[in-house]
């Protein structure tokens, strides 16, 4: 893999990204995103996400989650992409959070079970949580009985001593989060393809957001490209 900006490795990618500033903003944890897109910006190939990836975007994933304290993710991209905790996955210290609307977690989500703690589940208030599976924490949140907002699930992690967050989408969630001026860096792989559909955008059908990005890193590996960009508040 080759830097392009801002110049040659001059280490390991690894070292490299250790070695950034991730300062958490005062009062929540530093928030990183993780997205894979296709050229003409489809999130997804067959209904997954994993199908737009390659070998080195997959050692990426695994680096990044092992610079999280917490993985968060929506309940809905958990169920599609069959989530595992991120222990189980590589990761031994980072714990996973999910967000969810509905309460809906399918006994045989991968996720109940494995090393590392239990993952923590959001939800609105007022949700029966008696037919929740074992193998999670639930949280409500918020006061909202019929959603989250990603603003009230930071505050929770910040209480709970988290300092770094990856959120892995999907895009309804990644939205709500540029929406509320809450990201602070994205890595993006663009994946050379030409996917067409309906599942074209990486922060979802909400916005206009009018949220300035500026490039941070700038890696190739083939074909495929792995940008990472920085919030213009959380630039440096």
């Amino acid at each position: 893999m080759d830097q392009l900006v801002p110049g040659p490795l001059t280490a390991t990618l690894t070292e490299t990204l250790r070695e950034d500033d991730r300062t958490p903003p005062a009062g929540r944890p530093w928030v990183m995103a993780n997205m894979v897109t296709s050229v003409d910006g489809a999130y997804a190939l067959d209904g997954r996400s994993g199908g737009l990836s390659n070998e080195t975007d997959r050692e990426l994933f695994h680096l990044l989650r092992n610079l999280a304290d917490v993985v968060l993710v929506a309940a809905g991209t958990a169920r599609a992409e069959r989530y595992r905790r991120p222990a189980a996955a590589g990761a031994p210290r980072t714990g996973l959070a999910v967000v969810t609307a509905s309460l809906r977690i399918p006994p045989d989500q991968p996720f109940l079970e494995g090393p590392g703690p239990d993952p923590i589940v959001y939800h609105p208030p007022g949700l029966d949580t008696t037919g929740v599976p074992d193998g999670v924490v639930t949280q409500s949140v918020g006061e909202d009985p019929t959603r989250v907002d990603p603003a009230d699930v930071l505050d929770d992690l910040a209480a709970r001593g988290v300092a770094t967050v990856l959120c892995e989408g999907g895009p309804s969630l990644l939205g709500q989060l540029v929406a509320g001026r809450l990201l602070d860096e994205l890595f993006v792989t663009v994946s050379p393809n030409l996917v067409g559909g309906d599942r074209l955008g990486i922060v979802g059908t909400g916005g206009p957001y009018g949220t300035d990005l500026h490039l941070h890193r700038l890696l190739r590996d083939g074909d495929v490209l792995f940008a990472t960009y920085r919030t213009a508040q959380s630039s440096r």
